[in-house]
């Protein structure tokens, strides 16, 4: 039902010093264009009188706002391109949600944002905001004409890193696959994301090597607060802060205004299994987000690692997709089987003849501030060899309106 509009009339007319006809139309010379949503929502008019002006409804009264104000504190205001500021979730500093019907952008068209960006991406991506369109981050951020400070969503920059944000990374360390075997789809368009300890390659791809064999000969510092220990492991893993055959991929994002968390997809695969669980020299990958939002339970910074605590390596409870057996004293149904392992390198093998593990698809979710600049490394190392290589997936980048209440990471029971 919509709100009877009379009285906002009046009181528009009130506040800019004119008075509304008998019929409760606007004067002439107004030229008003008057759009009423439903009862709890906003009123917004653009008044043709010399600039638009916005009537937002708070409690029972019409408030009438001026180009400059910012009413629904967004950071936007009608003069710097926010065409609705009675709703602090349409501004051009907002992510456009599909299915909708509403241009939450302002750019003038409704549902328009993309849905994916990396159709005819190429296998070495030297370009690091290439690995950033891979996953599903289309948007490149950009200063608004009118408003040269502020600025779109999207990545301020990316870049390719050691573990200790140096440069340095071999060049077949990352690269963009259409599929990392048979049965390991991209999640979301054409490509995915693959970093490695080895080669983020498949057999047949230029420079591949096998995952028993890989040396990419770097070696650097670990990030500050690793390695850590595996909760499920009885006796200590990693007792030096060396990270060999690092791979990174650093972005500095703008976080839409109506954004309040992300997520992620991610599977990993490793050669340390069977032979080293719980032991020393694991693989490791995190996911280190550096937001306002970040909760004190994440692992100095890093929002991936499973419901016991244990960080994404050989020793996750989540490695599902392997052959039955116990290994570093622990028992592995491995409920997926040894699918996910065929065409990359990780299935059975003259070298190990059980195969390899992996986790199949999981997804990390986190909250994030709303307009904050956030940066978030995606890196996978070696912990004190180099030898057994690890290598992880990353796809289907998403932003949503709801927090989350803790980061968590849980397994996709469905994947593409």
């Amino acid at each position: 039902m919509h709100r009877p509009l009379f009285g906002l009339i009046a009181c528009l007319c009130a506040a800019l010093g004119c008075a509304a006809n008998p019929d409760g139309s606007l004067p002439a010379g107004a030229d008003a264009a008057l759009e009423a949503d439903s009862a709890d929502g906003p009123v917004v008019i653009e008044t043709g009188l010399n600039e638009a002006t916005a009537v937002c409804i708070e409690g029972d009264a019409a408030v009438v706002v001026a180009p400059d104000l910012d009413w629904d504190h967004d950071g936007w205001s009608i003069a710097q391109g926010d065409c609705n500021d009675c709703d602090r979730n349409a501004n051009p500093g907002a992510y456009d949600v599909a299915g909708n019907g509403l241009d939450e952008d302002c750019n003038g068209v409704a549902d328009d944002e993309l849905a994916s960006c990396d159709l005819g991406l190429e296998l070495p991506v030297n370009d690091a905001e290439d690995a950033a369109r891979a996953i599903g981050l289309c948007r490149i951020a950009q200063a608004n004409p009118s408003s040269p400070e502020h600025r779109t969503w999207g990545v301020l920059s990316a870049a390719w890193q050691l573990a200790d944000q140096t440069s340095g990374m071999h060049y077949a360390s990352h690269g963009v696959l259409p599929d990392f075997g048979p049965y390991a789809h991209a999640q979301e368009g054409a490509s995915l994301l693959v970093l490695s300890t080895g080669t983020a390659r498949r057999p047949g791809d230029p420079a591949y090597q096998a995952p028993e064999e890989s040396n990419m000969g770097t070696t650097c510092a670990t990030p500050d607060g690793w390695p850590k220990d595996s909760p499920s492991c009885s006796e200590p893993q990693s007792t030096t802060p060396i990270a060999d055959d690092s791979a990174a991929l650093a972005l500095r994002i703008r976080v839409p205004t109506n954004a309040r968390s992300l997520s992620f997809r991610f599977a990993f695969f490793t050669a340390e299994f069977p032979s080293w669980v719980c032991k020393q020299y694991n693989d490791f990958f995190v996911a280190l987000l550096d937001s306002k939002a970040v909760s004190p339970k994440a692992q100095d910074g890093n929002i991936c690692f499973d419901s016991l605590g244990n960080p994404i390596s050989v020793n996750s409870a989540f490695l599902r997709a392997c052959t039955p057996q116990v290994a570093g004293g622990h028992a592995f149904d491995c409920a997926l089987g040894t699918q996910l392992l065929v065409g990359n390198g990780f299935a059975a093998s003259d070298d190990e003849p059980r195969g390899h593990a992996g986790t199949g698809w999981l997804e990390t979710t986190a909250s994030v501030e709303p307009g904050e600049e956030l940066t978030l490394r995606l890196l996978i190392w070696d912990g004190g060899d180099h030898l057994r290589t690890s290598t992880v997936l990353i796809d289907a980048f998403r932003w949503d309106a709801q927090p989350s209440t803790e980061p968590v990471t849980v397994p996709v029971d469905q994947p593409k």
